[in-house]
């Protein structure tokens, strides 16, 4: 029998490299989720459709950062940013995925009027 985690315990951050499908909390499509990188690793959400040649040059050229996804059959999939070195070695035998950038607008914000006085309750 497994322990409950604490309520506290915020379990939607990713804590490895290890990617996880999500929902975007702003556009609600389905996004890959994992912390990139060795030193300072980065919270990072991709989306998972996996690029070719082409659309990866559009991605960079649009300022996306690229990331390899590998997938092995025995382990949990991971994320991998695409260096400069990488891409510059040649064709990647992994899927290639680009940061997720939202299509949706987000909500306007709340404009209150100058009369409306400010209450907590």
């Amino acid at each position: 029998m497994t322990k409950k985690p604490p309520p506290w315990l915020d379990l939607s951050a990713p804590l490895t490299d290890r990617a996880r499908t999500q929902l975007c909390p702003r556009c609600r499509q389905p996004v890959l989720r994992a912390l990139v990188g060795h030193v300072a690793a980065l919270d990072t959400r991709a989306d998972p459709k996996a690029l070719t040649p082409q659309e990866e040059l559009t991605a960079r050229l649009q300022g996306r950062t690229t990331y390899c996804l590998r997938i092995h059959p025995a382990l949990p999939p991971r994320l991998i940013r695409r260096s400069p070195e990488h891409i510059r070695s040649g064709r990647c035998r992994d899927l290639v995925v680009a940061d997720h950038h939202c299509t949706r607008k987000p909500a306007p914000a709340d404009h209150r009027t100058a009369t409306e006085p400010d209450r907590l309750f």
